[in-house]
């Protein structure tokens, strides 16, 4: 059946373009004047790669009212220019729908510009380089205002003393200030000095998050002090509620930030999963900085809203409570802004860090039958698998069909995994840009002889399985290349040292370039509206320095994007225009990308 409607949709569309050629050609070879009717736009002479049912090529295209109205060769298209047409000549140059990153950490990660301060905390290799940066803003900041870094060292092993400064390293250099450091995306970790205890009401009493069944630990000395370390997200989320709460307008400036970096790289649409910490109250001012950023039309990319249910830091009963009184319905927004889908992550079993598995199942089944999709983020197989069993759960108890269900990072899937995600049109979204970065010896450090061999990134086993995938970047810092870089990843699989990793599960090209295009249109119900080249659809698309098709794969990161239009606008015009100078140098790229995974790998908890 749903075969069925999307051939209806596919003629429909079709014949709309037809049926607007010949009305245009007839209307003006009866000389009438009416431009109202002529294109607002044209492009000429590309190569329009239309990621259509066929993945098509065609020539030109023509654009009105931020529409595609007519695709089709040259002399199709030359035959609607009108009097106040604009034409433009594309000289050869190759053309794919506006690139759709579903997993880029945007308001809370990308959009802050981090100073040189932040950049040094990011990498810093000792707890005297952080005292050090520490001091530093110190003497910048006036007494008794929070000195707050964040996105520092993922683990403490990243630090010589192989452990995470305390209130002690810290109280000494800061008796005026409180002071807070995060580690790792979403503050994994983090580092308080006695005034920020005190601030935040963490004391020798407070009960450990452990004890409400959220995930996190107050590290506490032999007396039973708090040490000033906080392990998990529960435990940071008692002082970040508190010592950091970003307000409606700061997000405002870091969204508008982030999407005005992102059309550079041919980016027209993003999936932005809430990076909060705290608790539920950070969906609101999220939720309403992109409302005002949206109203004002300063929104430069489209943008869907993934909701956060925050189960590792806030009671489940509250959690439910919220979402049974939530304001609007199941895929409330517009085209610029799209709200229908809630993030939760799972994790693997750990003391003390564990959700306990009939809350996870409840909040799954709870969205699932409010009619909301699920944005899962497992982590190893232990949470894969409980991710889908609450999902096969949630369909056997609450029936409902198409409901587009997402699972995040999908490492290591086993058999039954892949019955039933194929069962119930549940969709995956892996990060093969991860594969660059990884270790020779990768698959033997991690090899896990409870699942099958399909490799830490599987992509062609998805698809061979009838698994929608779309690929995302799970970014928190400007990418170099995404999605280029994500869809060079996904043909090569190959390593910073040339080695590949489980090359049975490449993939195509075009597979590779609808996993950023159609696919996560497709993910937000919005498959009709963009994703591809057609008539009816939004005038997203991107210009190419190279042709994508031809050049060699491992080439394809290096390609310029020479121009972003977002409703037949272009909003992004690369100032170098020849197309034989990449973007950046390929040695540009590996640094970029070896300072993104410094904390990617929990960018996306």
């Amino acid at each position: 059946m749903k075969n069925r409607k999307g051939s209806f949709l596919r003629s429909a569309t079709l014949l709309w373009g037809l049926l607007g050629l010949a009305l245009l050609g007839t209307l003006t070879g009866c000389g009438a004047d009416l431009g109202v009717l002529h294109p607002d736009l044209v492009l000429l002479n590309g190569k329009i790669v239309t990621v259509d049912e066929d993945f098509s090529i065609a020539e030109a295209v023509a654009i009105k009212d931020g529409k595609f109205v007519a695709v089709g060769s040259n002399a199709q298209i030359r035959s609607l220019v009108g009097d106040r047409t604009e034409v433009v000549d594309l000289e050869g140059e190759t053309v794919l729908p506006g690139f759709n990153d579903p997993h880029l950490h945007f308001a809370h990660s990308l959009g802050f510009v981090a100073d040189e301060l932040t950049q040094k905390f990011r990498s810093s290799t000792s707890i005297q380089e952080i005292l050090a940066m520490v001091q530093e803003k110190i003497d910048q900041t006036p007494p008794g205002e929070l000195v707050w870094f964040f996105l520092g060292p993922g683990s403490p092993n990243a630090l010589e003393e192989g452990r995470f400064p305390n209130r002690k390293d810290l109280d000494p250099i800061s008796p005026e200030h409180p002071v807070f450091l995060e580690y790792g995306g979403s503050g994994a970790n983090a580092s308080a000095n006695s005034l920020a205890l005190k601030k935040a009401g963490i004391t020798r009493r407070t009960p450990q998050p452990s004890t409400q069944k959220l995930i996190g630990e107050i590290i506490k000395d032999a007396s039973g002090e708090p040490t000033g370390v906080l392990r998990g997200r529960g435990a940071v989320a008692l002082a970040h509620r508190v010592l950091v709460q970003h307000s409606t307008e700061t997000l405002f400036k870091t969204i508008q930030h982030a999407s005005e970096t992102m059309v550079a790289y041919g980016i027209t649409t993003i999936g932005d999963p809430n990076t909060n910490v705290s608790g539920l109250s950070d969906n609101q001012t999220w939720v309403q900085a992109y409302q005002r950023l949206s109203n004002q039309g300063k929104l430069m990319v489209r943008v869907n809203c993934i909701m956060r249910l925050p189960i590792p830091v806030q009671p489940i009963d509250e959690i439910l409570e919220w979402l049974d009184n939530l304001l609007f319905d199941p895929g409330f927004g517009n085209d610029r802004l799209h709200f229908g889908q809630f993030k939760i992550v799972v994790y693997d079993s750990s003391p003390n860090y564990q959700v306990p598995r009939e809350n996870v199942k409840r909040v799954i089944k709870a969205v699932h039958r409010a009619g909301w999709q699920l944005y899962i983020h497992v982590g190893g197989g232990e949470s894969y698998d409980l991710a889908v069993e609450g999902l096969e759960e949630a369909h056997q108890e609450f029936p409902r069909q198409d409901a587009r269900h997402i699972i995040t990072h999908a490492r290591s899937p086993t058999d039954k995994n892949l019955e039933v995600l194929e069962r119930y049109g549940v969709m995956v979204e892996p990060q093969p840009g991860r594969v660059y970065r990884m270790s020779d010896d990768y698959e033997e450090q991690n090899a896990d002889p409870d699942r099958p061999a399909y490799g830490p990134i599987p992509l062609r086993t998805y698809l061979d399985h009838g698994i929608r995938v779309m690929t995302g970047s799970d970014s928190g810092r400007p990418p170099a290349g995404v999605p280029l870089f994500t869809i060079f990843a996904a043909v090569n699989r190959v390593r910073r040292s040339g080695k590949v990793i489980n090359p049975e599960e490449r993939i195509t090209l075009e597979e590779a370039i609808r996993a950023v295009t159609i696919t996560p249109a497709y993910s937000t119900f919005q498959e009709d509206l963009k994703g591809s080249i057609e008539p009816g659809k939004l005038a997203d698309l991107v210009v190419l320095g190279r042709d994508i098709l031809t050049v060699p794969p491992e080439e394809i990161k290096d390609i310029p994007v020479l121009r972003t239009m977002m409703g037949g606008e272009f909003v992004y015009l690369n100032p170098n225009q020849d197309p034989n100078q990449k973007v950046q140098s390929e040695s540009s790229v590996h640094d970029i990308f070896d300072e993104q995974n410094v904390f990617t790998a929990d960018v996306s908890l």
